[in-house]
């Protein structure tokens, strides 16, 4: 294969740039936005209009140099800070607007060609004018770019002949128009397509021998001499040609020049080198996308011919372009390719405005530009897509999501990085911040969930009663506990890095084979879960046993984001380590979390998973963790709650009653949960509960290991005992 060329800044940015820029906007309605908005309204048209090109030119600038961009351009900048997700969701409709503004082109080169000659086919100078531009194209971008010295040339020129031509003095010079043929917006929206040429330029990021310079002096460049060029050109349109001629007549510039044919030569020259940057540049976005793998046949438009030019997707644009020139007039699709370019322009300036806002290390542009520079364009470009045309603002936008959800489905994996995890890391700490000032409130709680495992091979069924007590907003923390020597430091470490995945810290010491067993077995448990879209973390702690590590679990995620604040735990059939229970239930009660211990029955587990018996003393230190459990279970089970109290005697029947419905009143229990009031003693009256899936009882604050196991017993039927935190409410 040949070795490509490398491009210089002028002949690969800023030629291709300024010639897009300085096109038919300039000869053909320039002088109608002056003769509505008058000097003073153009200008600002005009500023407002620039604030898009000089707000992402130096984003642009400012992105070069800090990454090396590669082929792509725009969708290159993108994809490597937000994903090829994102990139690829702007890439695709900013390549099919490339594609499609090269028609539009060589269709406003067909109407000035058969102005000339009427009796020539419109269709056939079109495909012509495109056989030719592909030719070019393919035989080398060098050969393409050279071409538009000539171009270039003939637009100079015709500027000459432009401000030695022959105009009027007005009656009046128009300051501010009255916009008779149309409001202020709209002008705007005729006038904004002039600036959005900047994308030639950056198109040939693959291409350029330095492109962290070049394309910053290109762009730039290029904006500040066709803004120069606009101001004057308006300046003396308004100076030299009544606003009515002005509004009336689109080719005034041609009636006042001195040479009207170097002007109309300069006018098919700057629609013909548009097109052709089009075609040049276009193609090097689909080779990008083909690269990446994220269009069919990616590898097929990824290929280059043997002089280095993409000449497959070359050919497949040509072929997109035609297929438009077919259809005929392109101006009813117009404004959605703006909005393509603007959702383009705004993306890239949203790249720049997040890598610096969030202040990551990796963001280090030799190139820096202010924050508000990144802001504003961000902002304006939006504002610009719903000022300019609504319906075609929403569609552009509506297109872009649905491409973006097929590429989320597609699970790319880039070779780099980006700031997408920056970004919501950013975004958590400013909440973090902010709900640090904010009291502490029952409303807002959640169940987040802490589950000693002692041994993961157990709790795979176990784990589906954590699902349904947690789903879909609740959170759980899985920990299990390697016993080794002196492994307090290194459990804190693994602990934190297993919720703060995305900081990044040494390991004290390779991990043993035992733990890496013990992390596979956990992680196995925890993957169920995160199918299911729940926060799930895993960790393996290092201590001297067991209780010591989830000592240490319990100390240092209390005081973490989103800390856990119900300590799950499961009583099996070994009665010998009831002691070793109760100390797990004094720790999560020295740390003032909730406790749930379930009790599972050992033959029909949790049986039908329907009927949910709630047993509520006549005290309520426990009701609110037990009710707000007892409705999580309900939930999703798709069960029935049936609220219980137990009397001495059947005088404090009424009384019961009362309460149990006062209670399913305010804490807004289902309609068809049902109340039972029992009289007798309370381990006489368990029986009653015997039908149920799950039992669920308060715990006092001694805990009675032995008293638990007997009412599990008896029952015959999976127990949930709830201690509370102190911190839930259920009628709030």
């Amino acid at each position: 294969m040949a070795k490509r060329h490398r491009f210089g800044t002028f002949e690969g940015v800023f030629t291709p740039t300024i010639l897009t820029i300085l096109g038919v906007i300039l000869y053909l309605r320039l002088g109608w936005v002056v003769g509505n908005a008058g000097f003073g309204g153009a200008l600002l048209i005009i500023l407002l209009a620039k604030i898009v090109t000089v707000t992402t030119g130096l984003s642009i600038a400012s992105m070069a140099s800090n990454i090396k961009i590669g082929d792509g351009g725009s969708y290159a900048i993108i994809s490597r800070s937000l994903g090829l997700e994102i990139g690829s969701a702007v890439g695709l409709p900013l390549y099919l607007s490339q594609a499609l503004g090269a028609a539009m082109y060589i269709v406003g080169f067909s109407e000035g060609w058969t102005a000339l000659f009427p009796h020539h086919n419109p269709l056939i100078v079109s495909s012509s004018v495109l056989v030719l531009l592909l030719t070019i194209s393919m035989v080398s971008a060098h050969f393409a770019l050279r071409a538009q010295y000539i171009i270039m040339f003939l637009i100079g020129f015709s500027l000459v002949s432009f401000f030695m031509g022959n105009g009027q003095t007005p009656d009046q010079i128009l300051i501010w128009g009255n916009f008779e043929s149309a409001p202020f917006w709209a002008v705007f929206a005729i006038f904004f397509p002039a600036v959005t040429g900047i994308e030639a330029g950056a198109a040939m990021s693959g291409e350029l021998a330095d492109p962290k310079t070049s394309l910053r002096r290109g762009i730039l460049y290029s904006i500040v001499i066709s803004f120069i060029v606009y101001v004057a050109v308006a300046f003396w349109l308004d100076r030299s040609v009544p606003s009515e001629l002005l509004r009336s007549n689109y080719k005034i510039m041609l009636d006042i020049s001195r040479w009207r044919s170097v002007l109309l030569a300069a006018i098919l020259g700057a629609t013909l080198s548009s097109a052709l940057g089009a075609l040049v540049g276009g193609p090097r976005t689909l080779l990008a996308l083909g690269k990446n793998k994220v269009i069919p046949l990616g590898r097929f438009f990824a290929k280059r011919g043997k002089n280095g030019e993409p000449q497959v997707a070359i050919l497949f644009t040509g072929l997109i372009v035609e297929a438009a020139l077919l259809l005929g007039d392109l101006n009813t699709i117009a404004p959605l390719l703006t909005m393509f370019f603007l959702i383009t322009y705004g993306t890239i300036n949203l790249v720049v405005l997040i890598e610096k806002g969030t202040g990551i290390v990796s963001f280090r542009p030799t190139f820096n530009v202010p924050l508000l520079v990144p802001l504003i364009g961000t902002l304006w470009c939006s504002i610009a897509m719903f000022l300019i045309n609504p319906i075609f603002a929403a569609s552009a936008i509506f297109i872009i999501l649905i491409v973006y959800s097929i590429q989320v489905r597609m699970n790319h994996r880039a070779p780099w990085g980006d700031v997408r995890q920056g970004l919501f890391t950013a975004i958590a700490e400013w909440a973090v911040r902010i709900s640090a000032k904010m009291p502490a409130s029952s409303k807002s709680w959640k169940p987040n969930l802490l589950v000693p495992i002692e041994n993961p091979r157990y709790w795979r069924r176990r784990l589906r009663l954590v699902r349904d007590i947690i789903y879909p907003k609740g959170s759980v923390r899985l920990v299990t506990v390697k016993v080794g020597k002196s492994g307090v430091r290194q459990s804190l470490v693994n602990l934190v890095d297993s919720y703060m995945d995305s900081i990044s810290h040494p390991e004290l010491e390779p991990k043993s084979e035992k733990e890496e067993i013990l992390s596979g077995q956990l992680n196995d448990l925890a993957l169920n879960l995160k199918k299911e879209k729940i926060l799930v973390t895993s960790t393996v702690l290092e201590a001297d046993n067991f209780l010591e590590g989830i000592s240490i679990a319990t100390q240092a995620l209390r005081s973490t984001v989103l800390p856990p604040n119900v300590l799950f735990l499961s009583m099996g059939d070994e009665a010998y380590k009831d002691d070793r229970l109760a100390a797990l239930m004094a720790i999560g009660q020295r740390e003032k979390m909730g406790i749930l211990l379930v009790k599972p029955h050992p033959g029909k587990r949790f049986g039908d998973k329907k009927k949910i018996y709630l047993w509520l003393g006549s005290k309520t230190p426990n009701m609110n963790l037990s009710i707000l459990t007892a409705l999580q279970i309900e939930r999703n089970w798709n069960g029935y709650l049936n609220l219980i109290q137990v009397v001495e005697n059947e005088e404090k029947i009424y009384r019961a009653e009362k309460r149990l419905k006062v209670i399913s009143d305010r804490a807004r229990l289902p309609l068809d949960a049902e109340n039972h009031v029992l009289v007798g003693e309370f381990l006489k009256e368990l029986s009653f509960g015997q039908n149920a899936d799950v039992n669920i009882f308060g715990v006092p604050e001694s805990f009675n290991i032995k008293l638990m196991r007997k009412v599990a017993a008896d029952l015959d039927t999976a127990c949930i005992f709830v201690r509370a935190g102190g911190g839930e409410n259920v009628m709030i």
